[in-house]
């Protein structure tokens, strides 16, 4: 089923972020657990001229379609990633049925699928935001829980043009939690953003599939990472 009425801007979002706790700031010690895979699973597909929706990332799609599509895959995906961030965060819990309810929930809160606007005043999406004018311009949307200490001015990271990834890493920490004090947490935010073009068709599904995306590696790198203590 065709659901847009024009051409519709594609930008592919690909998050390889999480949180990890002090035992694990020496990246060597984490490296294992956090590398980017080639490929992830994924319900939506931007081939040719047209964008494919499976039908359950169509039913928690966020937004109302303009002209404006963004695709977000996650590189933690599997059972086994869930794990590994569990144990990046000294975390653990023995009842096998209760982790596979932590993991559904942990997927559930995954953003897949946003509609939007080409509007000049800009798109959020993650931690950041994108101003539409004679170019598409991606900003830094600096918050305290989703990038951490210390504050960063909301500064231009890059523009996005077609066939021309950008990988923006930024790494930032916390001391406390909405609920109150708790132990120091560490975040790595490693996103690789790309302007995929006009798309002339967006349809959705009736039944579900799963898509596989290659992760690009031919990419503009803007590492903003301060190696916190």
């Amino acid at each position: 089923m065709k659901v847009n009425k024009k051409p519709c801007h594609v930008i592919q979002v690909f998050s390889c972020s999480y949180e990890y706790d002090k035992k694990y700031r020496s990246y060597d010690s984490r490296k294992g657990y956090v590398t980017w895979k080639r490929e992830v699973s994924s319900g939506t597909s931007a081939d040719g001229d047209e964008v494919v929706i499976s039908h359950d990332c169509f039913e928690k799609v966020e937004g109302v379609l303009g002209d404006l599509v963004i695709l977000i895959d996650n590189n933690f995906h599997t059972f086994e990633d869930y794990l590994n961030l569990l144990k990046l965060n000294a975390l653990r819990c023995d009842d096998e049925g209760q982790l596979k309810q932590y993991y559904e929930k942990y997927l559930a809160r995954q953003r897949n699928l946003i509609f939007g606007s080409m509007k000049p005043f800009g798109q959020h999406i993650e931690i950041f935001k994108i101003r539409f004018d004679k170019e598409i311009e991606l900003f830094l949307n600096w918050d305290y829980w989703n990038v951490g200490e210390p504050r960063r001015e909301n500064f231009k990271i890059a523009e996005l043009k077609e066939g021309a990834p950008v990988n923006i890493l930024i790494d930032g920490k916390r001391d406390f939690s909405l609920s109150g004090r708790r132990k120091r947490i560490y975040l790595e935010n490693n996103y690789i953003i790309e302007y995929k073009g006009l798309f002339n068709t967006v349809s959705v599904l009736s039944e579900n599939k799963v898509f596989s995306k290659k992760v690009p590696d031919d990419l503009k790198e803007v590492n903003l990472l301060k190696h916190l203590r």
